[in-house]
């Protein structure tokens, strides 16, 4: 008997504990969904309740009319391109101060409605105040804005063609607080920086004419040894020669970023703002459209402005100011423009450098450094391995800061250092394996190629150092001639002297002067002391 009520009870409670199991869940599904999810409902109809416009959305608000802190009243439109001042002026606006006003006007909402208000005078909402009108669709509206509230940080606010005075955020209509100015676009060009495919440049004694290269063009004969083929710029005048596409791409970007720091709207003539002709002129030329239209993007920049500043004319009738020593930023010399890498590669992929010299007298000198476990070093010199590493970077990306001529016969060379060269550097890099020779070693053989079949990824010429100012340079398999910036000599090696000053102690005499590795001890010569 106790048995069967056992089992009579086991057989029942799974099913009513499922039972159990379904009316919580359905308990706790109304709970969510009627009570925490509408929550969230009620709050926003509460919120929506509580709007001064509640039936404008931001996207229905055409346009914007209020006065300035400067005393200027303004309206703003928007159209397909997006916000524009009408009034006082035709210019573009700040599209962000725009929709931040259209946005403000929208999510306004009232913290309360006083219950028996006074006159609006009284608020600071009478004759005199600050209105601030617009359009959305059809409908007109404006907003009377008051005084503060004697507490919280609120203001008072009326909708005009209703009677009741709110108190609203007093930060929602700080965004009307602007002066004239800071409604305007400040952004002077507008370009697209990859649809561009030809740019003049043009200041007073020069100009520079660069195109884009179509695809991806070969490497021309007479260019730097390891020079990539991928270059996307051309320049065609002056001369025809290749570009420097990290000079072009910061041009680019520094238009496509200027930014206005003011404007003048009633403009003197060319002459008086120095326009005429201008410091420097840029026409920015697109690729044509499927229609085949091509449009053209200007600037130029003229004269000093009020001792500081700097006038610019674009596409507005009105010009703009920047600073005046922002001129520096726009380069006004051709050779700017051009390619002038010696050598680039990366520095991880050095393992030897050679340096060859030739002293003014006595036999030429060679020394064959590598990289080791340790760094660099070498089994005929005491080389300073922090000296070479720090040489490889400023190899890895060698840029001339000009260019003494395009080629030169031998005896211009002899005359320039340059034959024979008082220094040559050649950079390998590691030397591919040999894959007949590995298999006879076996399987996971590593036997290194023949050490001559290293690539080499840069061999630089040192001539002579110019007056302290500049070093003399050329790439092997390059015939333009170029000028280093002279403080390179600190760590280019441009004699056997400078090499033996800079990269080489002899340890023995260093331990008996007492004296600190190469890296720590700095009384050397100074590159003018050194004979080349």
């Amino acid at each position: 008997m106790v048995a069967s009520e056992y089992r009579g009870v086991a057989a029942v409670s799974p099913r009513s504990t499922g039972i159990l199991l379904v009316i919580a869940a359905a308990l706790g599904a109304f709970v969510y969904f009627y009570e925490i999810g509408g929550e969230q409902e009620r709050l926003e109809a509460e919120e929506q309740a509580k709007r001064l416009f509640p039936d404008v959305e931001e996207g229905t608000i055409d346009a914007i009319a209020f006065d300035t802190t400067d005393g200027v009243a303004v309206r703003l439109e928007r159209g397909e391109l997006g916000w524009s001042l009408t009034a006082p002026l035709t210019f573009p606006a700040d599209s962000f101060a725009a929709d931040g006003l259209a946005s403000n006007l929208v999510d306004l909402v009232s913290e309360a409605e006083l219950e028996e208000p006074q006159p609006p005078e009284e608020y600071g909402l009478g004759e005199g105040t600050r209105i601030v009108r617009f359009q959305a669709g059809s409908e007109e509206r404006a907003l009377r804005i008051g005084r503060s509230t004697p507490i919280g940080a609120n203001s008072y606010a009326l909708v005009e063609g209703r009677d009741e005075i709110f108190t609203v955020p007093t930060f929602r209509l700080q965004s009307f607080e602007k002066a004239l100015d800071d409604l305007r676009e400040r952004r002077i060009l507008d370009f697209d920086r990859d649809g561009i495919v030809r740019i003049e440049a043009s200041w007073p004694g020069g100009s520079v004419t660069l195109e884009r290269s179509a695809g991806a063009p070969e490497a021309e004969e007479g260019e730097a040894a390891g020079a990539s083929p991928l270059y996307r710029w051309r320049v065609v005048s002056p001369l025809a020669t290749r570009a420097d596409d990290e000079t072009v791409d910061q041009l680019l970007s520094l238009l496509s970023f200027l930014r206005a720091d003011g404007f003048v709207d009633d403009p003197p003539d060319d002459e008086a703002a120095g326009l005429s002709p201008p410091a420097f002129e840029i026409v920015l030329t697109s690729a044509a459209s499927p229609e085949g239209e091509v449009s053209t993007t200007r600037l130029a920049i003229g004269g000093v402005h009020e001792g500081d500043a700097r006038l610019l004319r674009a596409a507005q009738p009105s010009l703009y100011t920047i600073s005046a020593d922002r001129l520096d930023d726009f380069p006004r010399d051709s050779v700017a423009y051009r390619y002038r890498t010696l050598s680039k590669f990366s520095s991880a992929d050095a393992q030897q450098v050679d340096f060859f010299f030739q002293p003014a007298s006595g036999d030429p000198v060679a020394v064959m450094t590598e990289r080791g476990a340790d760094g660099w070093g070498s089994s005929s010199e005491h080389v300073a391995p922090g000296k070479v590493a720090t040489l490889v970077a400023e190899l890895s990306d060698l840029k001339a800061s000009g260019i003494v001529a395009e080629s030169v016969g031998d005896s211009e060379l002899e005359g320039l250092g340059l034959s024979p060269p008082n220094a040559i550097i050649t950079v390998f890099g590691a030397a591919p394996e040999d894959e007949d020779a590995a298999e006879e070693e076996g399987e996971g053989g590593d036997v290194p190629a023949d050490p001559t079949a290293r690539p080499r990824l840069a061999e630089i010429q040192i001539g002579r150092v110019e007056d302290s100012e500049w070093i003399i340079a050329r790439a092997v398999g390059d015939p333009v001639i170029y000028r280093l910036d002279y403080d390179l000599a600190e760590h280019l090696p441009v004699s056997l002297d400078a090499f033996r000053n800079r990269f080489v102690r002899e340890p023995e005499k260093a331990e008996e002067a007492g004296e600190a590795p190469l890296e720590e001890n700095g009384e050397f010569l100074t590159p003018s002391q050194e004979s080349p």
